[in-house]
């Protein structure tokens, strides 16, 4: 057992380096963490085996419970009742007395003050025969030669060994320590993700009412000006109609409601993403009685009106079959989620947006026939007026890409197509890019997409100059740190360039260019939160799609930058 113990330590580092060195998801990342936890456990349960009987019977009284302790705090609690406890040891120690001569026939014989058979180092067996021995020799059992030295030597190697275990307790609870840590980060980060699918999860009333909402809740329609915003849709159709064939040879819309935003709303959510949705019929009377078939098939059919959305308004847009804007609108079916007693639809965009109309099934039933919808809680913070405008044409629209779409319920759920679009996350963005699947706009994204290669990619200390002057105008990030540390070591020829090193450094540098080329001075971040955000989405989307990349963090960023990022959040969140 000893021997194993030896090697206990080694093994957990060898162990850690195999690990570190497979990237796996977060789900396998914790099954791991639990699996260190246990090993810990199974390696403080070998510490204490090593120590003798009497030991181990002390250690337990001195220690009582430790139920309702993390792992670590258990492990802190038994290294100080261990250091206690050699505490005592060494300080009960008394002076080596030798014993008295012996005299017989004249001969006198005289003995050292230690017995010369029982010597230090002592095995484990063999301390529990000294514990025996000292006690039969205390108890008057025995005769008292040596019985000080052997009382001294019980207790002092009782102290070695407590000593041995306390140092590897304390190793076990710095291993405990940081795979709370870790976990603690994990937890952080599937936090973060909790919020984030929440903020782009948008509750929905099953009603087959015009309705506009906000991740936060469902938002008021105003009809403070007499109109609602189902006529404001119908009277938005119908000037579009008056227009005639001639007219909309050209994109052309028409708006229908402005969004007005609280001013006692945050920086942080001050443009919160909305999405409208509307009966499917409102826009297209004759819908395809095989509706729900395209829906499974993923298809879509032809709408001859859109709507668009964006931070300041909806517009009712007309299609054309030839150039503007493709009436061509996908169709989906929405799915019962047993557990969330609600219909959802989640979609392929970055970030993922998903839709959820919750029922409430009589009796607690999980029948979808009556549908009853649940109440959502409304959103103060925006306000829906609904407006007619006349008509005006909109530039570019062929380049367009709306995220809306139409939705359609279980048969047996007795609830008719929905029509939904969800306003751009950033202003102008109205292009999805072909491989990133970001929303951007291409004209303020600092020129033309070009072919770029970035496998032929090759570290120069000027391209890494670049790299830093174009990530230091941003706030500090840990995992720019390391992926920069990196370039400089393949620099140095401490480290071979891998393809993620490639995709880093060649995003960074094309990104910087595409700052400069929308005149904005090296080192410097767009005054506002909002012209930041759109600068940066337009010139990193574009980036990825000038070297045919999605917008996947792995992709520019390794392993371990991606721990430190999160971590780094970690710090931030607490």
């Amino acid at each position: 057992m000893d021997v194993l113990a030896a090697k206990l330590a080694e093994l957990d580092t060898k162990r850690r380096q195999a690990e570190s060195a497979v990237s796996v998801n977060d789900a396998a990342w914790q099954a791991l963490l639990e699996q260190r936890l246990g090993v810990i456990g199974v390696e403080r349960d070998i510490h204490v085996q090593r120590l003798p009987e009497f030991l181990q019977t002390e250690l337990s009284i001195a220690a009582g419970s430790v139920a309702g302790l993390a792992p670590a705090q258990a492990l802190i609690h038994y290294k100080t009742v261990l250091d206690d406890m050699i505490a005592g040891k060494l300080a009960a120690i008394r002076p080596i007395q030798a014993p008295p001569p012996w005299t017989s026939g004249g001969v006198t014989l005289t003995y050292p003050a230690t017995n010369p058979k029982i010597v230090s180092p002592l095995s484990k067996p063999e301390l529990e025969a000294l514990a025996n021995l000292v006690h039969l020799q205390a108890t008057g059992q025995l005769g008292q030669k040596w019985a000080s030295h052997h009382d001294a030597l019980l207790k002092s190697e009782s102290a070695r060994y407590l000593g041995i275990a306390s140092n590897a307790f304390g190793a076990l609870a710095a291993r405990a320590r940081a795979v709370a840590d870790e976990q603690a980060r994990l937890f952080a980060k599937t936090e973060a993700k909790r919020k984030a699918a929440e903020a782009h999860t948008f509750r929905l009333a099953p009603t087959g009412a015009t309705q506009l909402s906000a991740a936060a809740g469902f938002i008021a329609i105003t009809t403070g000006t007499g109109l609602t915003l189902e006529a404001a849709i119908q009277s938005g159709i119908q000037a579009l109609k008056t227009l005639g064939s001639a007219v909309l040879d050209r994109a052309t819309g028409v708006g229908i409601g402005l969004l007005l935003y609280s001013p006692s709303l945050g920086n942080s959510d001050l443009y919160p993403p909305t999405t409208l949705s509307l009966p499917a019929r409102d826009l297209i009377p004759d819908l395809p009685e095989n509706l729900s078939a395209i829906a499974v098939a993923g298809g879509t059919v032809d709408l001859p009106y859109r709507v668009y959305g964006d931070r300041s308004k909806y517009s009712l847009i007309a299609t054309q079959a030839n150039g503007g804007l493709s009436p061509k609108v996908p169709v989906r079916a929405l799915t019962l989620d047993p557990a969330a007693n609600a219909y959802t639809f989640t979609t392929a965009d970055t970030p993922a947006i998903t839709l959820t109309f919750p029922i409430a099934a009589p009796d607690g039933s999980s029948t979808t026939s009556p549908v009853q919808p649940v109440e959502i809680p409304i959103y103060t913070g925006i306000t829906l007026t609904p407006i007619e405008v006349k008509a005006e044409p909109l530039p570019g629209m062929d380049q367009w890409d709306i995220r809306d779409g139409i939705y359609t319920f279980p048969a047996d759920s007795g609830l008719p197509p929905i029509y939904v679009v969800f306003s751009s996350p950033y202003e102008g963005a109205t292009t999805r890019g072909e491989h990133s699947g970001r929303m951007y706009n291409p004209d303020k994204a600092g020129g033309a997409i070009q072919n770029l290669d970035w496998t032929t990619a090759s570290v120069t200390q000027d391209g890494i100059d670049l790299v830093k002057l174009h990530t230091g105008r941003f706030a500090p990030s840990d995992a720019n740190a390391i992926m920069v540390d990196r370039l400089e070591k393949v620099l140095r020829g401490e480290l071979s360039i891998a393809d993620v090193d490639k995709r880093f450094y060649t995003h960074e540098i094309r990104e910087l260019e595409r700052y400069r080329a929308l005149g904005i001075a090296d080192g410097v971040v767009p005054k506002g939160k909002d012209a930041a955000s759109e600068v940066w989405n337009n010139a990193h989307t574009a980036t990825l799609e000038d070297y045919k990349l999605k917008d996947e963090e792995n992709l520019f960023y390794t392993f371990d930058a991606i721990k430190a990022a999160d971590e780094q959040v970690w710090r931030e969140f607490k």
